[in-house]
């Protein structure tokens, strides 16, 4: 008997230890699962990309272009510190024979120490312009970016240091940064300061001052300006090169506004130089110029169908800019070369909020008389968001 009630007890106690066990494993997997629901709930993941189809008319090239494939990861580590982060891939290919690269465009961590101003550290992009600030497909018109924006200020270019950001006001919020410069050497006559940005060790030996203010008063109105102010002295790592003594300076002023189903902006820029003799070769000690675009929205989709959300918008924009303007370094003479004309026509249209389809024709007229040939874009893009 009492060898049957040891064996009952040390079953009896078996199944407790198991069943112990069981509920510790089970305890153990929904403690993961809530870390894992709590990493997700501060974890933010987006993106866009973009696909490009380019004719040159009078037999020039044609080609596809998977022209940008974006990774967003944020992190909000508490109520007030967030991480942010992109990395970009162009062209779809980096390294070898293609000219596509793969860059981490942003790198910051926002301190919210109050409502209305924050700290920002890392790697964030210069406040200059519209689409170097809105540069997600859906919300810029045109294929590819204005060319403005491309060479004058230049778009989604990436400066590495410290800042402040905030409120001023309930309609006026700005940005101040000091950050490392710009690398001259690779400055050219013809893309401007566009090659000088410093994607890796960017000198801080002396630093550049970036900025700009927002205005948000009138409804449906942004009106916005920047400044950049800078020397050019130092390469990679800081490394001396023989443009010595040069410094960048850019102010640029831009406008959204939209009222009922007519899309207005406007970018206007001027930048100089203050010691073109040191610069290579052709550069001038000035650049800037303006666009206007004007988009009407002519269809939307019907409510409670898939088109729900589709509206379609041509638009028009008018471009002018130079980037090389008065004296020249090495004594060259200004040929006019540089200055261009630009008249875009296209189609924008949205799917969704998220995904857009392109059209549009540019045509480019040089001030020397030089004749380029006229471009046809399709494309294709999104945003995750």
């Amino acid at each position: 008997m009492k060898k049957v009630m040891r064996a009952a007890l040390f079953c009896s106690l078996s199944v407790v230890a198991f069943a112990t066990a069981d509920l510790e494993e089970r305890v153990s997997a929904l403690e993961s699962q809530a870390d894992l629901l709590e990493m997700s709930s501060r974890l933010s993941i987006g993106g866009y990309g973009e696909m490009h189809v380019r004719s040159e008319q009078d037999g020039g090239d044609d080609y596809m272009d998977i022209h940008r494939a974006v990774v967003y990861l944020g992190y909000q580590f508490n109520d007030w510190i967030r991480l942010t982060t992109e990395t970009e891939l162009e062209h779809a290919q980096a390294g070898g024979s293609s000219a596509g690269y793969l860059l981490l465009e942003q790198f910051s961590v926002d301190l919210q120490l109050t409502d209305t101003f924050g700290v920002r550290l890392g790697r964030t992009l210069a406040p200059l312009g519209i689409v170097g600030l809105r540069h997600e497909p859906p919300l810029f018109f045109g294929v590819e970016r204005p060319d403005l924006e491309k060479y004058i200020l230049p778009s989604t270019w990436s400066i590495d240091g410290v800042g402040i950001f905030g409120d001023l006001t309930d309609n006026i919020s700005y940005e101040l940064y000091a950050v490392g410069g710009l690398d001259a050497s690779d400055f050219t006559d013809s893309t401007g300061i566009r090659g000088g940005r410093e994607s890796s060790y960017a000198g801080a030996e002396s630093l550049s001052y970036a900025g700009r203010l927002d205005y948000f008063g009138v409804e449906g109105l942004r009106a916005g300006a920047g400044f950049y102010q800078g020397p050019t002295d130092h390469g990679s790592k800081g490394m001396d090169h023989a443009h010595q003594g040069n410094e960048v300076s850019i102010f640029s002023a831009d406008f959204e506004y939209e009222v009922g189903e007519l899309t207005l902006n406007g970018v206007w820029a001027s930048g100089a130089q203050s010691d073109v003799d040191v610069l290579p070769s052709g550069v001038g000690d000035a650049f800037g110029g303006y666009y206007l675009t004007a988009g009407y929205q002519v269809w939307s989709g019907a409510a409670d169908t898939k088109w729900s959300e589709a509206a379609l918008m041509p638009f028009v924009r008018f471009s002018t800019f130079d980037t090389q303007e008065g004296e020249i370094s090495g004594g060259a003479a200004d040929t006019d070369a540089h200055e261009r004309e630009q008249l875009t026509l296209g189609l924008h249209m949205l799917l969704t909020e998220q995904v857009v389809l392109k059209l549009d024709y540019m045509s480019e007229e040089r001030a020397d008389g030089t004749e380029k040939n006229d471009v046809v874009n399709l494309g294709f893009g999104f945003i995750l968001q």
